[in-house]
């Protein structure tokens, strides 16, 4: 990889470049998307015509963007924008200059999606940074992307236009604060901006409201903007003193497809949440209620005649206090939790319930019959817990009562949902047979274990997970809001030997005269394997980032550290996470 950048816009244009990177790495990982995203800058000097081009991986350089402005012209005139006309002479030149720009744009997509096909790329608009109109570009691996949920196409009313996802809504988003920090920077000698951690909370909050609010303009009214903060609100407003759930389809009043079985005579506006909350108790399996956004008009369903093709109707789930969620058809598109919003996370895999049965129990574990047994338990609404121990015999007599020790036995999906209904968890030992019901898990609380954000069911099973013998148990999760946990929640197993080559790489980057784009590549190749490091290998990891921290620092009196978080042995790492080489 070789860094192309012909002449510097700017003191400090690749630091800028790289913490944008960092910045839009960490926000999308903060949603549950992984996509090894790079940034990249073009910059246009109309002065001499010169053209600027920084990024770590692109080959592009300054001729493949010398016809920009030609292209982007004959864009403009072929989709006639020249031809609408907007009365205000003021407000018509502003919206001529804003269409050409984003022909630039496309333009500029377009150069560099021909130049790498494993890449998708997104185009921010322009700032201006000294004499330079400089254009932040974002790219993502396709692979990767396509492997998060997303909707096969825009729409648009009124020149508003949905975004694809609730991951393209970040990014785009991103751009649009890249683009504004670039305008607004100091001269160029002033020193890099930095992205911090509350800002990237106000980043995921926004792009989550615009990616929300322009399905709602489009496919509702386009007065319901607030259709994202009314969800938050219903979601953490009880009914009665209980946690209360129900679906809405968001659609618009008059959709040919959506059937309206009770029509309210004054439909309930949404920011009235007591209200909302009412009517949203009214819901069940198969009547919902409808909305636009910003009304509640009535209850009813989606006709079999709606096709999913249009993606013009919309459901959207309160799952328990304080949790929605927002679909189309079976696609999860996003989940907002106390206010914190990331992609709903997947249900949980047979697959992955399969390799931890193996891992854990080996030839003792029958992993079909249990993966049976999980997927009934994972019916209940109330939400539950399957108990999988080596010994469940003991462990039932143990802890009796409260627990219902009952004959061992195998069950129908059938009847242990049933047994699910009660409190408690279900103990079964690793041949699917139960042993008992209604059981209460003890545990001690070890610090640093756990999750404060999740209910008492989920950190109970951590405590008794973490206290029992090694390769003794597999807790299956079932809470309230729909969420699906497996412990232990094993890492997946690598080799040996890749673990070694990606630190030499670091080692061999940090040597002499460090290159720092290497070290960049070996280091984030390394923070996933971090888990994996024996303690050779951590003292060389740590040694070798800081011989980089000191090249860094003594390169310029602009440049400052990075900083990085010392790396050690990880006290569940053990020889059943590697391959043999």
């Amino acid at each position: 990889m070789r860094e192309v950048s012909e002449s510097a816009m700017w003191v400090g244009q690749d630091m800028f470049r790289g913490l944008v990177q960092d910045f839009v790495k960490r926000s999308l990982s903060a949603i549950g998307v992984e996509a090894a995203p790079e940034s990249h800058l073009v910059g246009f000097r109309s002065e001499d015509e010169s053209i600027c081009i920084a990024s770590k991986s692109s080959a592009l350089t300054s001729e493949h963007f010398a016809d920009v402005e030609t292209e982007a012209h004959r864009r403009f005139e072929v989709v006639n924008e020249p031809n609408i006309l907007i009365t205000d002479a003021g407000q018509h030149d502003r919206y001529l200059a804003g269409a050409l720009e984003s022909c630039r744009l496309e333009t500029i997509k377009k150069i560099f999606s021909d130049s790498d096909d494993a890449r998708h790329f997104f185009v921010g608009y322009s700032g201006l940074v000294g004499d330079y109109r400089v254009y932040p570009i974002l790219s993502v691996l396709k692979s990767r992307w396509a492997s998060y949920p997303e909707l096969q196409r825009e729409q648009s009313n009124s020149r508003v236009v949905t975004r694809s996802s609730l991951q393209a809504a970040l990014v785009q988003y991103v751009l649009d604060q890249v683009q504004e920090k670039l305008s607004r920077r100091l001269p160029p000698e002033g020193s890099p901006l930095e992205f911090d951690e509350r800002m990237r909370e106000d980043t995921i909050r926004h792009a989550a409201q615009d990616f929300v609010g322009r399905i709602v303009f489009v496919h509702g009214d386009w007065n319901g903007s607030d259709f994202f903060t009314a969800m938050n609100a219903v979601a953490a407003q009880p009914y009665e003193g209980r946690t209360g759930v129900g679906t809405i389809i968001l659609a618009k009043q008059d959709h040919p497809h959506v059937d309206i079985e009770i029509k309210f005579s004054e439909s309930v506006s949404l920011d009235n949440t007591r209200s909302f909350r009412k009517v949203l108790e009214m819901t069940g399996r198969d009547l919902h209620l409808l909305s636009d956004g910003v009304h509640a008009f009535g209850l009813g369903r989606k006709s079999p005649a709606y096709s999913p093709a249009d993606e013009s109707a919309y459901l959207a789930k309160v799952v328990g206090r304080g949790a929605w969620e927002l679909s189309h058809e079976d696609l999860p598109l996003l989940r907002v939790e106390n206010g914190h919003t990331k992609l709903p996370r997947a249900r949980l895999s047979e697959e992955k319930f399969i390799d931890a049965v193996d891992r854990v129990f080996g030839s003792d574990g029958d992993a079909k019959a249990l993966w049976k047994l999980s997927l009934a338990a994972a019916e209940q609404l109330h939400g539950t817990m399957l108990v999988i121990h080596s010994d469940a015999a003991s462990e039932a007599d143990r802890l009796s009562p409260p627990a219902l020790a009952i004959e061992p036995g195998h069950l129908a999906p059938d009847a242990l949902y049933s047994l699910t209904a009660i409190d408690g968890a279900v103990l079964v030992s690793p041949d699917g047979r139960c042993h008992a019901v209604g059981v209460i898990l003890d545990g001690t609380a070890v610090s640093g274990s756990g999750d404060g954000a999740r209910g008492a069911r989920f950190n109970s099973a951590v405590r008794y997970q973490r206290a029992a013998a090694a390769g003794s148990c597999v807790i299956v999760i079932i809470s309230e809001d729909g969420m699906i946990d497996l412990l232990p929640n094993l890492k997946r197993q690598v080799k040996r030997s890749d673990v070694e080559l990606v630190v030499t790489a670091l080692e061999t980057a940090s040597r002499g005269v460090v290159d720092f784009d290497a070290a960049q590549i070996s280091n984030e190749r390394l923070y996933p394997l971090e888990f994996y490091l024996n303690a050779d290998q951590c003292t060389r990891v740590n040694t070798s980032r800081e011989r980089i921290e000191d090249a860094r620092e003594a390169l310029d009196g602009t440049f400052r550290r990075f900083g990085w978080d010392e790396v050690s042995v990880d006290p569940e790492m053990n020889d059943s996470y590697f391959f043999d080489d």
